[in-house]
């Protein structure tokens, strides 16, 4: 062979080795592209979630400022309020206290009058006394006048005729003592009754000059009381005119943290908005790297891939046979096989159902899932779902009790669950033997796993009941 016919031959083998290489890397570079378009998809969907937490918490704490600022407007009416009722208390208590100087000045001209009333009762009673003895003289007089004039008439008597006209004196003498001693007597009871009537009267002008004396000393007192509550309602007044003041000042910074709020609020919805953009232009590719990636693997370009397929479709085959020998043997009926009543179990966290199907899909479908996932290290999960999304079971380690723990019961309590994402949707729709994707596997609702799914449809007895997963990793 010429030389240069051998060297065109070389070159030739080298340009399909090196196209044979450039077509296995193809699939696996499409692989990659949605693995990665997968992760991304969730990061933006994580940020989304987190976002409208944010959001959520942002919106409650928009109507704590809410509730703030109303208290803050309660606060400063009740402050407007106080301060008009201690402007009002502080003028009535001007009034009281203006009455009750007016009435202490009428109590203390009282008083004086008092005082010149007993001086003068004092002074009254002091006359009777003298009074008293100046008839008691009067009387002793008359009383000696009267002995004297009944010694003269004794003497006239002796005289005789000469005696007479002496005699008739004698008689008037001792006739005007008697009037005289009648008179003192009479004196003598009208001033005894009248230093009773003064002793009465000093009696109760004492005690109402002491009640008076009481009355201003009470009056004084509750002067004083209410010159410091007049002090203590302008302190109120003073410290409700600064609560005014604070809480205008407080009431503008809330009104400044609402617009910080209200920016953030535009700001985050238009980031959710673009975010949203982002997220279904991501699952768009999404979907479009797992399309391409489904036409690779069927144009048999990805041998490690199509082992994968076939392995799959062994066990969705062996599915079908056992479901279909169990429906021949009347160990099941179509009716439960195609169960659609899903009943959700009480009080499950993710929402798991029950339907007529799930207790013989744990006895007769669990085993194969479990047996398929032990065969090889790659598999990840194995399971079967219905046209609707629901897995009446799934892998043991996946069908544990509850705990109440939202992570682990996320993680481990897979069974019941309804999981119709939209590339299971399209799983679903598809009518070829088989469907590859690439997405990310749910872990306890936090953490993910990405990894290359095939879709094969279980048809049973004719009838699509759903399809049998194999997820795995490479």
């Amino acid at each position: 062979m010429p030389r240069e016919a051998e060297s065109v031959g070389v070159e030739a083998s080298r340009i399909e080795t090196g196209n044979a290489k450039a077509i296995d890397l193809i699939p696996e570079s499409c692989g990659s592209v949605a693995v990665g378009c997968t992760d991304v998809a969730g990061i933006v969907q994580s940020v989304i979630e987190s976002s409208g937490r944010l959001r959520a918490e942002h919106i409650e704490l928009q109507g704590t400022v809410a509730e703030l600022e109303a208290d803050q407007r309660k606060v400063a009416e009740a402050s407007d309020e106080a301060r008009i009722l201690s402007e009002r208390a502080i003028e009535r208590l001007g009034h009281g206290s203006e009455l009750i100087h007016s009435s202490l000045g009428q109590i203390t001209q009282l008083l004086e009058l008092v005082d010149t009333l007993t001086t003068h009762v004092t002074g009254f009673a002091a006359a009777m006394e003298q009074v008293r003895r100046s008839s008691q003289e009067i009387d002793a007089i008359a009383e000696t006048t009267n002995i004297l004039a009944l010694n003269a008439t004794i003497e006239a008597m002796r005289a005789g005729d000469a005696g007479r006209t002496f005699a008739v004196v004698a008689n008037e003498v001792k006739s005007l003592a008697n009037e005289t001693r009648r008179a003192t007597d009479e004196i003598a009871k009208t001033v005894d009754n009248l230093g009773e009537e003064a002793g009465q009267v000093i009696g109760k002008i004492e005690a109402g000059a002491k009640a008076s004396k009481e009355a201003k000393s009470s009056v004084a007192s509750i002067e004083s009381t209410l010159t410091g509550v007049t002090e203590l309602v302008e302190e109120v007044d003073k410290q409700n005119d600064q609560i005014a003041r604070s809480t205008s000042t407080i009431s503008d910074h809330v009104e400044r943290v609402q617009s910080v709020l209200r920016s953030y609020d535009e700001a985050a919805i238009e980031s959710e908005t673009r975010l949203s953009e982002a997220h279904g232009r991501m699952e768009d590719l999404e979907m479009t790297a797992s399309e391409m990636f489904d036409r690779f693997v069927k144009a048999e370009l990805s041998p490690e891939d199509s082992l994968m397929v076939d392995r799959a479709r062994q066990v969705a085959a062996e599915i079908t046979e056992l479901t279909e020998r169990a429906l021949e043997a009347g160990e099941l009926n179509a009716a439960r096989l195609f169960d659609r009543d899903y009943v959700p179990i009480e009080g499950s966290n993710p929402v798991r159902f029950r339907n007529t199907l799930m207790d013989w899909a744990h006895e007769h479908w669990r085993p194969i899932l479990d047996e398929t996932t032990a065969s090889d290290h790659r598999f990840q999960a194995a399971a079967c779902t219905d046209v609707n999304g629901y897995l009446p079971t799934h892998l043991t380690k996946h069908s544990q009790e509850p705990t109440g723990d939202v992570s682990i019961d996320t993680k481990n309590c897979r069974n019941g669950r309804k999981i119709f994402d939209p590339i299971d949707k399209r799983a679903k729709r598809s009518t070829d033997p088989y469907m590859m994707a690439v997405y990310r596997q749910e872990g306890d609702g936090t953490n993910y796993v990405v990894v290359r799914n095939i879709y094969v449809p279980l048809v049973i007895n004719g009838q699509r009941w759903g399809d049998f997963e194999l997820a795995y990793v490479l």
